[in-house]
């Protein structure tokens, strides 16, 4: 059997973990401690953004991500999870 993961309460005494992922049509997030989901988000690009290129896609996900989350990870460590390679030179572009 399958465990669902269930939606937990942040602990702000640990550090976060913010994935991201994206589709053609829309993009993505789950912010976590130690695996256990604590709030998602999703939301569907337009049509100018589903024009861009899958960096550009990718790296409007983290914006929104972090934009959205802003208030559980200001001033606190947290991980960025993404799939996409050239994002993991991030901090040095």
């Amino acid at each position: 059997m399958t465990e669902v993961p269930v939606m937990c309460l942040p602990d702000f005494s640990k550090a976060f973990e913010v994935t991201c992922d994206v589709s053609r049509l829309a993009i993505g997030g789950v912010l976590s401690q130690e695996n256990h989901p604590i709030v998602d988000f999703s939301e569907k690009l337009n049509v100018t953004r589903q024009r861009y290129s899958t960096y550009d896609k990718k790296f409007y996900t983290i914006v929104q991500a972090l934009r959205y989350w802003r208030h559980y990870l200001l001033l606190l460590k947290f991980v960025l999870y993404s799939d996409h390679k050239a994002l993991k030179y991030l901090n040095s572009q």
